[in-house]
C-alpha cells in the first residue's frame, strides 16, 4: 500500500466526523476551529495567542477573531504577560466548564462510533503515536519552510 493511501484515508475521515461532532457544537454556538482553540487553552492554561496559532497551523489574525469571540462569551480570562503586547490565557469557570461538558457529550460519540470496531488497546495506542509523530513531521516541515519564506 502507498503512503498516500494514509494520507487519503486521513483526510476522507474529517468531514463524517465534523458532520457528526456539529450538532454537539451547535448547542454552544462554537465551529470547529473555535472548539480546538478551547481545547487548545484547556490543555494549555496561560497560553498566547502566537503559541495557539503555532500549535494549531492558524494565522494568527484568524486566532484573534476565534480568541475575540471566545472572550465575549465570558470563556476566557485575559491577563498581561512580561510583554506589555503579550496576553496570557486560560479559560474561566464558565468556559472549563463548557469544555468538560462538551467533551463528556464527544467522548460519548466518539464512543459509540469505534464500538464496533476490531481493534485492541494496543492497536489504538500505536495509530495515536503513528498520527501524533505524522503531525509533529509536518509541524516541524512548516516551520522550515517559514523560516525559509523570512
Amino acid at each position: 500500500m502507498e503512503v498516500t493511501a494514509l494520507f487519503d484515508h486521513f483526510t476522507k475521515l474529517y468531514r463524517p466526523y465534523i458532520k457528526i461532532a456539529q450538532p454537539l457544537l451547535d448547542k454552544y454556538e462554537l465551529h470547529p476551529a473555535q472548539w480546538l482553540i478551547l481545547k487548545d487553552i484547556y490543555h494549555h492554561p496561560q497560553t498566547t495567542l502566537v503559541q495557539i496559532s503555532k500549535r494549531r497551523s492558524i494565522e494568527k489574525p484568524t486566532t484573534r477573531k476565534i480568541l475575540k469571540v471566545l472572550d465575549e462569551r465570558q470563556w476566557l480570562v485575559i491577563q498581561p504577560g512580561q510583554d506589555k503586547r503579550e496576553k496570557l490565557l486560560t479559560l474561566s469557570q464558565e468556559g472549563e466548564h463548557i469544555y468538560h461538558t462538551l467533551m463528556a457529550d464527544i467522548r460519548k460519540e466518539q464512543a459509540t462510533i469505534t464500538a464496533t470496531l476490531d481493534i485492541t488497546p494496543d492497536d489504538l495506542e500505536q495509530t495515536i503515536q503513528l498520527l501524533d509523530q505524522l503531525y509533529k513531521n509536518m509541524i516541524a516541515k512548516i516551520q522550515c519552510l517559514e523560516s525559509e519564506n523570512k
